[in-house]
């Protein structure tokens, strides 16, 4: 296909001399070639809805035969929200830009160019966008479905702890200052207790700075050295623009909707965007938005994408990882108080937050950790990575601890399961097996606990 997209190129820049866009066959290939397939809807990297997302169901024999005999006595899980409508700057520039290059789509193919079907110009000619300024961040009814799902999947998973009224000395629920958090925590509850019992639950009032769940927000430091330093944090992403590959896919996209000339990347994000959201919100139904991208396109969005968050909120800075301190103290301080105790209080945590928080959790326990950096110019040697953002923060991404007691309750006789997006999942930098012993898990968290100084880290102050 990268032969296909060269030959694209070719074609459109021959095309301008003459100031006509040629349809013809190149080196046996057609321009339209590769984009009557699919859409890769595990692959639409942050946008990717929880349905949609890959699981790795790999561990469950090994992680069946590490528990068996134990009873679970805690759980303790961190929630991204679910499928939600684009927040207000992405809602703008959509509500900007799409009408205006959908009309301009279908005009050209009235003049004969471009790849897509009636049907699918009938659906430009009529869009409408399915949402408004009222929508942006709140939770579209996907996210709903995907969180009540999840809740009542882990009513099913352990039903000694779940299988009871809502009570507040039992279970802990915490959400940061965003609507969609609170709401995804209120559908979370809905699934696990039913549709009766979740409107008598009190949830708690949000509060704002919370260095559990939010703490990138009141990390100044973070803020000035990863979030707004566009010199280095953004500069893999600039760079992988000027590549070929990414030309490639900015040509054939162009081409196949009938421009004349490259879409400016502006242009381009919005309808990959469009397609992301539209993926996400209906399941089964194709987005026209997704008409003009290959695979390989896909491929070459999403590490678009995963060059932004890899150092933005990843491996990409050590100040990614330090910062999420607070949120392991949290899981340490509730662990420890169970196994000393000999009780669980409260038996669920339950915390809903973003997918900054997301990426900075599972980065500091090693997870998912890629063999080399995510660069500009290794897009192809990375094509096999196991860090991508389709898997590792899509919709309602979610990492669960588990404390299990195995015999009679003494520390060493305890051990904790680790579970991303469900599944069972090792941590390889800390522990040994497909579960953590205790006494593994405990050190190193203590130690989490006991250099967590975000005053100092950060200079702390209000979140911003």
């Amino acid at each position: 296909m990268i032969k296909f997209q060269k030959c694209a190129k070719m074609m459109w820049e021959a095309s301008v001399l003459v100031g006509v866009m040629v349809w013809c066959c190149c080196e046996g290939l057609h321009v339209c070639d590769g984009v009557d397939r699919a859409t890769p809807t595990h692959r639409l990297s942050t946008k990717t809805a929880y349905f949609n997302a890959d699981k790795d169901t790999t561990h469950w024999s090994d992680f069946n035969k590490e528990v068996e005999g134990c009873f679970a006595e805690q759980v303790w899980l961190l929630n991204r929200h679910g499928t939600r409508f684009p927040t207000q700057n992405d809602m703008h520039g959509l509500l900007d830009i799409l009408p205006g290059v959908s009309q301009k789509i279908v005009a050209n193919h009235q003049q004969g160019r471009g790849c897509l079907k009636q049907s699918e110009l009938e659906q430009l000619q009529n869009w409408i966008p399915p949402y408004d300024l009222r929508d942006k961040e709140q939770l579209q009814e996907t996210g709903q479905d995907e969180l009540a799902a999840i809740g009542e999947e882990w009513r099913n998973f352990l039903p000694h702890l779940f299988d009871q009224p809502f009570h507040p000395a039992k279970f802990k629920v915490d959400f940061t200052v965003k609507n969609r958090t609170g709401q995804s925590a209120y559908h979370f509850l809905r699934g696990m207790f039913g549709d009766e019992a979740v409107g008598n639950i009190e949830l708690p009032q949000p509060y704002s700075p919370n260095f559990v769940l939010r703490f990138y927000k009141a990390c100044p430091r973070w803020v000035k050295e990863v979030y707004k330093n566009k010199e280095t944090t953004y500069k893999e992403r600039q760079l992988f623009v000027e590549t070929e590959d990414f030309k490639n896919t900015a040509h054939g996209v162009s081409a196949r909707l009938g421009f004349m000339h490259p879409l400016s990347l502006d242009e381009l994000v919005a309808v990959y965007d469009e397609c992301r959201y539209e993926t996400a919100f209906w399941a089964g139904r194709d987005s026209v938005w997704c008409s003009p991208f290959t695979d390989d396109d896909f491929e070459v969005m999403e590490y678009y994408q995963d060059l932004k968050y890899y150092y933005e909120d990843s491996y990409g800075h050590p100040l990614n990882l330090k910062t999420a301190c607070r949120t392991l103290a949290d899981l340490f301080m509730h662990f420890r108080s169970t196994v000393n105790d000999g009780e669980a209080k409260p038996q669920g945590i339950f915390y809903f937050a973003h997918d900054k928080t997301i990426f900075k959790v599972l980065a500091s326990f090693g997870l998912f950790r890629p063999a080399q950096h995510l660069r500009h110019d290794n897009f192809k040697s990375m094509k096999d990575r196991v860090w991508r953002t389709s898997f590792v923060s899509p919709f309602s991404a979610n990492l669960a601890f588990v404390l299990y007691r195995c015999g009679d309750g003494k520390e060493e006789n305890h051990k904790v399961g680790v579970f991303f997006e469900g599944q069972p999942t090792p941590l390889p930098d800390v522990c040994r097996g497909v579960t953590c012993r205790w006494e593994e898990l405990r050190p190193w968290l203590a130690e989490q606990h006991a250099t967590c100084d975000l005053g100092k880290l950060c200079m702390l102050h209000d979140e911003l």
